[in-house]
């Protein structure tokens, strides 16, 4: 179809619709580019109102310039003649930048997210709000189906109340869908004028939603709903899920207070809380970071004229950001009137501050100064310097501009440092890698109980070095293989993805964490996640062997053996020793009619196998793929197969990974009851093997037996 210079499916590339629009993906034949392109219904072009709110908005979002908002490209009409050749405008439509990604709204019906995602999540959704309210703007929908998600990783707020999308909710109202009732305020439910606090509550609802699961004033109908919210009694967030940290619960009560009066102010201050709530999360896990008092020093003032003025501004200055920062728990703020360098000082920040004004404009220099005060004359650590300009006609406004606006530059300096150690902190960094590495090889060898020696090891090497990113990516790896040895339970991904977020905290490019976080995803079947962060980790680190070697299973998975055997060639040059890879590759190229090439990568793998062997004759890891890759040789190997299959569980008899992959093998070599009496047995050791039962083509021989078919339908 062909509308003004764009050109789309009407069927095939519809991307959503509302009461006033309808969302295509289009091509700009222009420009020659993908944009989402919204276009008002004809029966709205009649409602002339409908028309300038459509234009209004289009205006407004294109003014908003910020990488968590989708971008504005172009709005326009149609033009028409007429029957006497007279120009007439028609059908008003909007292009802006297509995205690649999914919706809170989807995500949410697929998985809970852990506390450290929801927090990343929660601070692009308020970046993005505080820009909005920056503009004197009001989104007026905020919701999850409105926030998306990108492939890498990237949140978008979308829809400043141009469209409504569709199946979003169950609630009705006279037949007609009313998603955006589950998250309104409660002005918005009287039809009340609106203001900033409005999204405010909305907002709360939202991470109400995202951090629990539930949400905030279920219903079963519209009028339900609306009382619920007007009654504004939510059940508390740590009830509907339990271990919720107080400063998410303290935050999100506050954002949904029934009177506007006692919520955040805007985006701009919800955000500071939330930096602020960052920062706490970090000292209460590491002490020896932990910041306990600040400092204010006198303002110094100056300005080219108006001295009193300036004066009185900066003394309310000084008072009122002591006031939010107190605020802070466990916060000490002080109030000093010279200089206390010298003695007994309780404190760990002083903070300096210059303050000039030139009428309307008024600028607020920080100098944030951290010290040592532990023994001895205190030492300056480190400072960090802003200027903050504000420009308000207005005395009063100006001051509370400046307030808001320096909370939030010291809170989010102070929880940046909170996740990091001091110069005095106790760290044995050299005795901390080295026992994560230790810990990974024994992770590797595949075993439950190896599983639990990496698990104290990577525990240990926490507690030797707290600020060790490797450690707490180690951990979350071993995690994600303690779900497949615990009955697939999916609290371990959950605590799996928290202990990767802490070392992305620690060490943004760690790129081990990455593929921890993919691996994760991997196993609930996100695959769109997992291949961005092993991404990710394969850019940060190129030798990131596993990452290559999970990237590699998920192309192969989807049919691009071409690009799956790169990766595992890759992963098999970083770490030989790992055998799993060998027969992988063997696979992805048999799929390639590349068999002579399939058959070598087959016997190097049984010669790294061997060595490994040789070395550690506990690697079970090593053992139990040298039997696959020797089946894989054809029948002149089974018997050499079987006999390394019976030595694996001869030495762990009661291991569950033991006693799936032998039944792989025993499936292969034909030996049909022995490898469902392993897959039973690692069955009822708690190995998750429901997916590998409907996927792994090596237990095909097993699919027409009763016994394989009630393995099917039980928990795994």
């Amino acid at each position: 179809m062909q509308f003004a210079h764009f050109e789309f499916d009407p069927e095939a590339d519809r991307l959503g619709e509302g009461p006033l629009s309808e969302v295509f993906c289009a091509r700009d034949q222009r420009l020659g580019r993908k944009v989402a392109l919204k276009i008002l219904r004809a029966h709205a072009e009649i409602d002339p109102q409908a028309d300038q709110r459509f234009l209004r908005e289009a205006k407004h979002t294109s003014n908003l310039q910020h990488p968590n908002i989708a971008v504005i490209y172009e709005y326009d009409q149609i033009v028409t003649k007429d029957a006497d050749g007279n120009e007439k405008k028609g059908t008003s439509y909007i292009a802006m930048e297509y995205l690649a990604g999914r919706t809170l709204d989807d995500i949410l019906k697929d998985r809970h997210l852990g506390w450290n995602e929801c927090l990343r999540i929660a601070l692009q959704i308020t970046s993005a709000l505080k820009e909005v309210h920056t503009h004197h703007l009001i989104h007026r929908d905020l919701k999850p189906g409105n926030i998306m998600l990108l492939d890498d990783g990237t949140l978008k707020l979308l829809d400043f109340g141009i469209a409504r999308a569709a199946n979003e909710s169950s609630i009705t109202q006279h037949g007609t869908l009313v998603g955006t009732v589950l998250y309104m305020s409660p002005e918005q439910v009287r039809g009340d004028e609106l203001d900033a606090r409005s999204d405010i509550f909305s907002l709360g609802a939202v991470l109400y939603h995202i951090m629990t699961g539930e949400l905030p004033f279920p219903g079963k109908s519209f009028p339900e709903v609306c009382m619920a919210i007007l009654d504004g009694k939510p059940r508390r967030p740590s009830l509907a899920r339990s271990g919720l940290p107080s400063g998410f619960e303290n935050l999100i009560m506050r954002c949904l207070a029934p009177e506007r009066e006692d919520r955040f102010a805007d985006g701009s201050e919800v955000h500071g809380a939330l930096l602020s709530i960052r920062g706490r999360r970090g000292t209460a896990d590491h002490a020896q970071n932990k910041v306990e008092g600040i400092m204010l020093l006198p303002p110094i003032a100056c300005s080219a004229s108006g001295q009193n003025a300036c004066h009185a501004i900066a003394s309310g200055l000084r008072r009122d950001l002591a006031l939010a920062l107190g605020r802070t728990r466990g916060l000490t703020v002080e109030l000093v009137e010279q200089d206390k360098l010298a003695g007994d000082r309780k404190f760990d920040y002083i903070v300096r501050t210059n303050f000039h004004l030139l009428a309307p404009v008024g600028t607020l220099e920080l100098r944030i100064e951290r010290w040592n005060r532990n023994g001895g004359s205190p030492t300056l650590l480190d400072q960090h310097f802003e200027s903050i300009r504000k420009t308000e006609e207005d005395e009063w406004t100006l001051q509370a501009d400046l307030v808001r606006a320096a909370t939030r530059t010291i809170r989010q300096h102070l929880a940046e440092l909170a996740l990091h150690p001091t110069e005095n902190a106790e760290r044995n960094e050299q005795r901390a890698l080295k026992l994560t590495r230790r810990a990974h090889d024994t992770l590797l060898k595949g075993t439950s109980k190896h599983l639990m020696i990496a698990i104290s090891s990577m525990r240990a090497a926490i507690e030797a070095d707290p600020y060790c990113a490797l450690a707490y990516a180690g951990m979350a790896e071993a995690l994600v293989h303690k779900f497949l040895h615990w009955e697939g339970d999916e609290v371990y991904l959950t605590e799996a993805r928290e202990q990767a977020e802490r070392a992305l905290a620690l060490k943004s490019d760690c790129a081990e964490a990455h593929t921890s976080l993919g691996f994760s995803y991997h196993l609930l079947g996100h695959y769109t996640e997992a291949q961005r962060e092993y991404r990710i980790a394969i850019q940060c680190d190129n030798d990131e062997w596993l990452a290559h070697r999970l990237l590699g299973a998920i192309m192969a998975r989807e049919g691009n053996n071409k690009s799956a055997a790169g990766f595992l060639h890759r992963a098999i040059a970083l770490k030989p020793s790992h055998i799993g890879s060998y027969d992988h590759l063997f696979g992805v190229l048999s799929r390639r009619d590349r068999y002579e090439e399939a058959l070598e990568v087959a016997s190097e793998g049984i010669s790294a196998a061997r060595l490994k062997l040789q070395q550690e004759p506990d690697d079970q890891e090593a053992r139990l793929h040298l039997a696959l890759l020797l089946v894989r040789l054809g029948q002149g190997k089974f018997a050499e197969a079987r006999a390394q299959t019976l030595e694996a569980i001869k030495h762990s008899p009661k291991d569950g990974y033991t006693a799936f992959h032998s039944a792989c093998v025993l499936a292969l070599i034909g030996d049909t009851d022995e490898a469902l009496e392993q897959l039973t047995c690692a069955r009822d050791r708690g190995y998750y093997i429901q997916s590998e039962l409907r996927n792994n083509s090596d237990l095909d021989s097993l699919r027409g037996y009763d016994e394989f078919a009630g393995l099917m339908t039980e928990p795994g």
